[in-house]
């Protein structure tokens, strides 16, 4: 399903929040693997699932959501202790997580589901649930189902594909709630606001919908004295409820309504919180996501829906506290009969709300101040497009508020009448022309609405002389502060102001909003006629309202023809005139999540910078007088101003360097799936102990790590550790061990992979080199133990005898080194034949930013990474020796090789001098001494990177501009060190 019509600010959030919940449940479903009683796992894994399946809903992502839903049915029943968390169970939900994360790389990448087969997956999960014995995990991976299965070898084994340069992304892999079936009806208008006003809407019905089900499933663990958490969730359906209203959505907005008076018994005591609440309201939130689902952003167009059932629920369990059982993919349940009641033979009166009705005056005052001033102006001045634009706004305003209170007259003819103005206003013609029938339009609008109200107000007195004021509620009221200043309506007793003394008078018949409770915009400041009540009229009996009506029951879904909506909004009808346009398909943007912490240090730094700012004006101005400067007093406060700056700016740049810092445990959470599913594969025991993961590096460092950290752990798995019997047979525990750690090494961050495993035999890498025609027997004879384990990362090397479906084709270490060079990193290798192997990748803490020391040679000038320089020293060219060819030196007992960088870098060199300038260099713990001409100061430089035509220059890895202008190269140590090995003084 193409996902066009999102927004992709919506659609990148998604699929962050996607990720984190992946990153959440496996580890936790391993551990439950271990520890099947824990039932605080269980919650744990429940929650993300839960969140998933509801935020796939929303966006309509059937595959996503139908996988997850069936998924958390399964961790459902393992919390009630239905079904045991078995390993065929295991395997199972595994594999349905590997499904969602190969869906949520095809929506990062595609922008779409994707071909992914979930369908066997949930045959094996219905089956589960119906209380069969599934097949083994490994019989669903292999079934002779058409398409192969989701998660088809995983995507491990993608990385050992003949090309293993298609290191599939490493995005670091890192729903919820159910798309209920609701037949549809036909479309109606939802608002003339705009695209923008809706989808602002449901980005805040998107987040409000999260934070309830989060808050649902924490009520359920902690139900017991949690009075904030109950009033949090109150606030999130009354915010919904408001919001819904605003833009004229009846059924969301009735649905949130009861579930807000449900929520609401809870508030005052008056309903505990049990599982069947807890239940009935999540599918409350499953059906406000289906519902938010459904609008049309662009067209403002929403189906009509028959909730009635869902509402029977809900009003039956505000009357009984009584929660019918209802399974997870039953319908919802059949109304319920609500007792008819009887009061001295008078029909029913509707009930009212009076936050509502006061939102409702506010808003209709406003607006008929709006309207007036607009038309005054128009006969002014017809051609005042603003005021026609406004007077547009006010009665699409009056619509929307009449289809909130589901006033249909009233709200027909808003309707009507904004649409002459739409019609006006795109019309090549005087708008004057239009005036008189406007203006006969907007009367009978008022009246209409005055009439509504006089209805309204009677039903209010007598309502409380039937049932007695407040009896509703037997704890003291507030009285509402309705502070109007009402238009002139004709008279002082019109219907308006009767319902607004009404409602001054009328105890509040429902507890104190939460503080976010909706706030009226400015009153319009004009005069207005003193607000006196009616005299209630004793002796007339009290009119047969209707109560609002209902949305008509929805008929067959039409098939996309909107056209057969009658009395359609004026702005809709236009947005169906035009196909949209095919947009592309939304991409995720690179988000990253800040401690606010961060950003407030950023605040107070720029106010610092400000502050000094306005201190080199000061400064400025001074000079510019010339009355009595004193220039050493300004020379020194210019020095101290610039010292200022620079201590800004260097914590400026920390503070951004820090924000842009995130844990590597994104990468690392991963591996632990990855080991158990490799150990079930290859038949070895193997843990992995992971430490470190609280380690810090760049987001763009992190988001390219992960293939390299998956190729690395599998070889460990591979042909490190030996299997059970071998291992014993050496003397070893069976489990063998993967050490991934992760810590901080100077302005660098170290990754170690270390098994202990049968470690690297330097001979057989020889052995294998000339074998495969990589080098010559004498070559290789050359080479000592520690440059023969590099071979390893050789194109095409390989020392397996057999290729296994988890490594062996040698194809990958090339690979890894090529990706940890293009993040300014290096990799070493050191191994003990019988004990184990230990790869340690060194990255960069940043790519942006980093201390070098400046150097010249043949007249050029270069960078060195500081993070690579041991030291700096001056030598006598008398104390050079000859080693194996090569020039050396012993500096402080260590044999230190040298080279000139001249030679390596093709330069002239210098004239030689007695004395020789060496900047000692490391590699990992191989050290290089390096010959130049001049050794200037440490500097901060910023990395540049340099364009594709340079990009394969040996032994440079970017460049930087100074501050006069001029391009400086930046050496690669690692590239350095290799090429020094072929090249001796």
């Amino acid at each position: 399903m193409s996902q066009d019509f999102l927004d992709p600010e919506i659609f990148a959030d998604f699929i962050i929040e996607a990720k984190e919940h992946l990153e959440t449940i496996e580890p936790n479903l391993l551990e439950l693997e271990k520890d099947p009683e824990d039932t605080s796992l269980l919650n744990e894994i429940f929650r993300p699932m839960h969140s998933l399946k509801g935020a796939s809903g929303f966006l309509g992502l059937n595959k996503m959501n139908t996988l997850a839903h069936r998924a958390e049915n399964i961790m459902d029943e393992l919390r009630k202790g239905t079904m045991a968390a078995t390993p065929a169970i295991m395997d199972v939900i595994l594999e349905a997580t590997d499904a969602l994360r190969k869906i949520i790389d095809n929506l990062d990448n595609e922008g779409e589901e994707g071909d992914v087969a979930t369908e066997p997956i949930n045959q094996t999960l219905d089956a589960l649930l119906a209380g069969d014995v599934p097949a083994p995990a490994a019989s669903v991976a292999d079934s002779n189902e058409p398409e192969p299965a989701a998660v088809e070898d995983t995507p491990l084994e993608a990385v050992q594909e003949d090309n293993f340069i298609e290191l599939e992304e490493a995005e670091l892999d890192t729903g919820s709630r159910v798309v209920v079936d609701l037949p549809e009806g036909e479309l109606y208008s939802l608002t003339s606001f705009g695209e923008g006003h809706l989808r602002d809407f449901i980005e805040e019905a998107i987040e409000n919908t999260a934070d309830l089900s989060n808050g649902l499933l924490e009520l359920e663990q902690n139900p017991d004295d949690n009075d904030d958490l109950v009033n949090d969730l109150f606030r999130f359906f009354h915010n919904l409820k408001g919001n819904s209203g605003i833009i004229g959505f009846h059924e969301l907005n009735s649905l949130t309504h009861e579930a807000e008076t449900l929520l609401n018994q809870t508030r005052k005591g008056e309903l505990p919180v049990t599982q069947g609440l807890i239940d009935t309201l999540l599918r409350c939130v499953d059906f406000i996501d289906t519902l938010v689902n459904k609008i049309d952003a662009e067209s403002g167009l929403v189906p009509q829906f028959d909730l009635s059932e869902i509402l029977s629920v809900l009003r039956h369990a505000v009357e009984h506290g009584e929660f019918p059982e209802v399974a997870k993919d039953a319908p919802a349940p059949a109304p319920a009969e609500e007792p008819v009641q009887e009061a001295e033979e008078v029909e029913e009166i509707p009930e009212y709300d009076k936050e509502d009705m006061d939102i409702f005056i506010v808003t209709l005052t406003q607006q008929r101040v709006a309207v007036e001033l607009a038309v005054k102006e128009l006969e002014k001045d017809s051609s005042q497009e603003e005021f026609i634009n406004s007077l547009y706004r006010s009665l699409v305003t009056t619509q929307n508020s009449c289809s909130y209170m589901q006033y249909d007259k009233p709200r027909v003819q808003a309707e009507r009448t904004a649409g002459l103005v739409d019609s006006g206003r795109n019309a090549d013609m005087d708008f004057a022309l239009m005036l008189d029938l406007l203006l006969q339009e907007i009367e009978i609008l008022n009246d209409m609405i005055d009439a509504e109200l006089a209805v309204f107000s009677l039903c209010i007195d007598t309502s409380a002389r039937l049932k007695g004021v407040g009896e509703r509620s037997p704890e003291p009221q507030k009285e509402l502060e309705l502070n109007l200043e009402l238009p002139d309506t004709g008279s002082a007793d019109s219907p308006v102001s009767f319902v607004a003394n009404a409602l001054v008078e009328e105890p509040e018949p429902e507890p104190e909003p939460v503080q976010e409770a909706p706030k009226p915009a400015p009153k319009p400041a004009v005069p207005t006629k003193p607000v006196e009540p009616v005299e209630p009229v004793e002796s007339v009996k009290p009119v047969a309202t209707p109560a609002p009506k209902p949305a008509p029951k929805p008929a067959p879904k039409p098939e996309a023809k909107v056209a057969s909506k009658p009395a359609a909004a004026p702005a809709p009808a236009k947005a169906k005139e035009k196909a949209p346009a095919k947009q592309q398909k939304p991409k995720s943007s690179s988000t990253i999540r800040v401690d606010h912490e961060k950003l407030d240090h950023l605040m107070n730094l720029i106010g610092e910078l400000i502050i000094n700012r306005n201190r080199y004006t000061m400064l400025a101005r001074n000079l510019e007088s010339g009355q009595n400067v004193d220039i050493q007093e300004v020379a020194q406060s210019l020095t101290e101003t610039t010292y200022a700056m620079a201590r800004i700016s260097d914590d400026l740049q920390d503070t951004i360097m820090k924000v842009r810092m995130v844990p590597v445990s994104s990468v690392f959470s991963r591996f632990p799936r990855l080991v158990r599913d490799l150990s079930r594969k290859s038949g070895k025991q193997v843990e992995l102990i992971m430490q470190g993961e609280e380690t810090e590096l760049d987001k763009s460092v992190v988001e390219v790590i992960g293939d390299p950290l998956v190729h690395l752990i599998r070889n460990a798995m591979d042909h490190g550790v030996e299997s059970e019997e071998d291992r014993l047979k050496a003397g070893k525990q069976g489990k063998g061990t993967v050490h991934l750690r992760a810590y901080y090494r100077g302005n660098s961050v170290a990754i170690e992979i270390e098994d202990d495993g049968k470690g690297i035999d330097p001979e057989k890498m020889r052995e294998v080199a000339v074998k495969k025609g990589i080098l010559g027997a004498d070559e290789a004879k050359l080479l000592d133990d520690r440059e023969a384990m590099e071979l390893i990362f050789a194109p095409g090397f390989s020392s397996a005898e057999t290729i296994t479906d988890i490594s062996g084709r040698g194809v990958g270490m090339d690979v890894v080194r090529t990706n940890i060079k293009n993040l300014k990193g290096s990799v070493s290798i050191n191994s003990e034949l019988g004990k184990g192997t230990r790869f340690t990748l060194t990255l960069p803490l940043t790519l942006a930013i980093i201390d070098a020391l400046m150097v010249n040679v043949a007249g050029e000038e270069f960078a060195i990474p500081l993070d690579a320089v041991s030291e700096t020293t001056k030598i006598e060219a008398e104390r050079l020796t000859d080693v194996n060819g090569r020039k050396a030196v012993t500096l402080r007992g260590e044999v230190l090789g040298l080279v000139y960088m001249s030679d390596l870098l093709d330069l002239p060199r210098s004239e030689e001098t007695g004395v020789l300038s060496v900047v000692v260099i490391h590699d990992n713990d191989r050290r290089l001494g390096l010959v130049v001409d001049k050794l200037h100061e440490r500097q901060e430089i910023v990395i540049k990177p340099l364009g594709e035509y340079l990009g394969d220059l040996k032994g440079i890895s970017g460049a930087t501009i100074m501050g006069d202008g001029s391009v400086i190269l930046i050496l690669d140590p690692h590239e350095i060190y290799l090429m020094a090995t072929s090249k001796a003084i």
